[in-house]
């Protein structure tokens, strides 16, 4: 005897769909477990084990004959949704209230008590569950600027799982659920319960996918941004600066560079403490990050020292965005704190008319206008005179 896929009947479906989903919740619960920083990996693993129990309820009252196999199974499935809700906006760091997690279940166990209620209660809980689907989907797409490829097939599992829902409630509300004959799997209710394993199935995997990608971007950025600052480390300036070079140059554009100097900034140190040092140093940064364009990189070349390059600019209009950036932050660094600080920096500016130098160059040309800032004062701006360069970096030592 043969048995093809339209032989399958809903309490097997069930059966099913009870199995994934405790599987999908071991799953995830045993990566909390190794890394339990991740809480909606737990609150989510926990929804789908709650899913798992609430699906046998409803097969074992249906089996039985035990209308409160069914409610059960029906609560302990809203209870399930409210959690994958709560597990949505964990994932993303966004209040979820354990209270409005559970209030879909708690309203209709109350409500469910009530005389006559039952075939409403079954409805309005398969349209809650909906609801809490789709509010899970609006989560992680609230959550798109992370650009990660993982979250977009969650957000489509989520709102197709949320949209069968619906469907669901209005094929229970019609009395449409085949409880007195066994439906083949393409009808609607059938449908239910198979889109219920694709959807533990397809969650897992691409939560589990989420996970990684995150990892992998921290990573990354651990990689190429400086931790004090929060911005470009050298590394990753020279990479990001040179990329923007080459484009000047395929479009003969100009490109400035624009270099930063803290200066006395060992005093600084000497007399206030390191504390207060790294304070005067994100102060800068923050000054300096205020003053400039979107598409403008800027980083953090080593110790007291910055660099940022402007494609398009000239250098007068180079010039005047050191000057903005200098004046400032002698204004933003009188005090820090209760310290009189009395913070200032110098700057050196270059710019190439058609990006005919490298990015190397014209950092050395700035270096050297930099030397001469420091050497006339600080606290100043001051242009390169950009003589042709011997390669490399300046190898003049400047004073702080």
């Amino acid at each position: 005897m043969s048995y093809g896929i339209m032989d399958l009947d809903i309490p097997t479906l069930m059966a099913m769909g009870s199995f994934v989903a405790a599987c999908a919740g071991a799953i995830l619960l045993l990566v909390w477990l190794q890394n339990r920083r991740i809480t909606a990996l737990a609150i989510w693993g926990l929804a789908d084990i709650i899913t798992a129990g609430g699906i046998l309820s409803l097969m074992l009252g249906k089996a039985l004959n035990e209308p409160l196999g069914s409610i059960l199974g029906s609560h302990l499935l809203l209870l399930a949704a409210g959690l994958t809700w709560k597990a949505a906006r964990t994932f993303d760091a966004k209040p979820a209230p354990l209270v409005l997690a559970v209030l879909g279940a708690v309203v209709t166990a109350l409500a469910s008590g009530l005389p006559g209620m039952q075939h409403v209660i079954a409805s309005f809980g398969a349209v809650t569950n909906a609801v809490y689907m789709f509010a899970a989907a609006t989560a992680f797409w609230l959550g798109r600027k992370e650009r990660l490829p993982a979250r977009w097939p969650i957000i489509v599992f989520t709102s197709v799982h949320a949209t069968v829902l619906l469907t669901g409630a209005w094929t229970i509300f019609n009395g449409g659920t085949g409880e007195d004959q066994v439906p083949p799997l393409l009808s609607m209710f059938g449908l239910i319960h198979f889109e219920s394993i694709i959807f533990a199935l397809g969650t897992v995997v691409f939560i589990l996918a989420l996970i990684r990608e995150r990892g992998e971007a921290a990573s990354t950025m651990a990689a190429h941004i400086d931790s004090l600052t929060g911005i470009l480390n050298r590394g990753a300036f020279m990479e990001s600066a040179g990329r923007v070079v080459e484009r000047c140059r395929r479009d003969s554009a100009p490109v400035a560079v624009m270099m930063f100097d803290l200066d006395r900034f060992k005093t600084v140190n000497d007399t206030h403490g390191h504390a207060i040092g790294d304070l005067v140093i994100q102060k800068f940064c923050e000054v300096t990050a205020a003053a400039l364009r979107p598409n403008d990189v800027f980083g953090r070349m080593g110790g007291e020292e910055f660099a940022v390059a402007l494609p398009g600019s000239g250098i007068e209009a180079a010039y005047a965005r050191a000057e903005r950036i200098r004046a400032s932050f002698a204004e933003n660094c009188r005090f820090v704190g209760e310290h009189r600080v009395d913070a200032t920096v110098s700057s050196g500016v270059s710019v190439s008319g058609n990006a005919e130098h490298t990015l190397s160059a014209l950092l050395e040309y700035s270096d050297i206008a930099l030397y001469r800032a420091k050497a006339e004062g600080r606290n100043c701006v001051k242009r390169a005179d950009q003589p042709k360069p011997k390669g490399g970096f300046s190898t003049v030592i400047r004073v702080a």
